[in-house]
């Protein structure tokens, strides 16, 4: 079977032969695996695949048995916990990514731990001792101490960076942020009404979306830049013509991701949240979302219980390394 024309940025799946994965000797026996991932480099006689969770991988054309084009991997609310952590990570890129392996390392002028931490998720095709001297170098090139989003289950010993964390534990990285992750299948919620609030909806976040500032990180004059690095939508409600809250929503394949919500200090215990989230469930099944995620610090009790109450699940926790000074 001829193999198909592949274009350099899209996935595919590739039955290798197995012997020789790299070089373009002759195959010795029936054996064949499966590599899954994006073609970042092809030639005549090679192409380089970049899954997911591990380092870039080089085959022999000579050894391709049979190639196609796939879709992005399939995530659900039911999902591993890394690729919970992948599919938010893309609702909230920063303004630079690099990988090192399965690891994305990220940054963002500073704005938000999220920009500027290095994703640990899959294998970063290092040692960890090297891997995590990497990601110091990565950082200290970019004026900046080094920080870690390590991310766990939320019961049960499984720890799927256990490893990493225990390394940068001895080594005095400081945790920052524990933060619980949410889903939730928007087809089973019941969305409050707005209930005499208006809202309205941008492409663009305007002055009185910026507002208000950021309860962790205050103003920040790269926020903007951060904020608006991928495709998103930007909610103000009002009511009686004044400001009550704001929030933005992403829609990555069938997921949405609901982030930067913050209720005016003054429109607070009043329901404002819980009808800002029954506005942001209707514009993510509008927009085809089947599924939502989203992120809140574990000392925010007000928000937990919140998202608890609306039929929010908690699926996994995670926390910061810092990088001590």
């Amino acid at each position: 079977m001829p193999l198909p024309q592949v274009r350099p940025g899209r996935r595919y799946a590739v039955r290798v032969a197995t012997g020789h994965p790299v070089t373009g000797h002759p195959v010795t026996g029936s054996g064949a695996r499966d590599v899954v991932g994006v073609l970042v480099a092809a030639d005549t006689s090679t192409w380089t695949l970049l899954p997911e969770d591990r380092a870039p991988e080089t085959v022999a054309v000579a050894d391709v048995r049979a190639a196609r084009e796939v879709p992005p991997r399939v995530v659900r609310p039911s999902s591993s916990v890394d690729d919970v952590q992948r599919l938010a990570a893309r609702g909230w890129p920063g303004l630079e990514q690099h990988r090192l392996g399965g690891w994305l390392l990220r940054a963002g002028a500073g704005y938000t731990g999220r920009a500027n931490s290095a994703l640990v998720a899959g294998d970063p095709g290092l040692p960890v001792e090297d891997a995590v001297a990497r990601v110091e170098a990565f950082y200290a090139e970019r004026g900046t101490r080094a920080r870690f989003q390590v991310a766990y289950p939320m019961t049960g010993p499984d720890d799927p960076a256990g490893a990493v964390d225990a390394l940068l534990a001895a080594r005095g990285y400081e945790v920052v942020t524990p933060t619980f992750t949410y889903v939730a299948d928007l087809r089973s919620l019941e969305p409050a009404p707005l209930d005499g609030l208006t809202a309205s909806w941008s492409e663009q976040p305007d002055e009185e979306w910026l507002a208000p500032e950021s309860p962790l990180h205050g103003r920040h004059p790269r926020a903007v830049d951060v904020i608006t690095a991928c495709p998103a939508r930007y909610l103000t409600l009002r009511s009686h013509g004044d400001f009550v809250a704001r929030a933005r929503l992403v829609v990555t394949e069938d997921w949405c991701g609901i982030t930067e919500l913050v209720v005016d200090e003054g429109a607070r215990g009043r329901g404002t949240g819980r009808r800002a989230m029954g506005e942001l469930t209707r514009a993510g099944r509008a927009a085809g979302a089947r599924f939502g995620y989203l992120q809140v610090l574990q000392t925010n009790a007000a928000a937990t219980g919140l998202y608890d109450a609306l039929g929010w699940r908690r699926h996994h926790r995670y926390h910061y390394r810092g990088q001590p000074s």
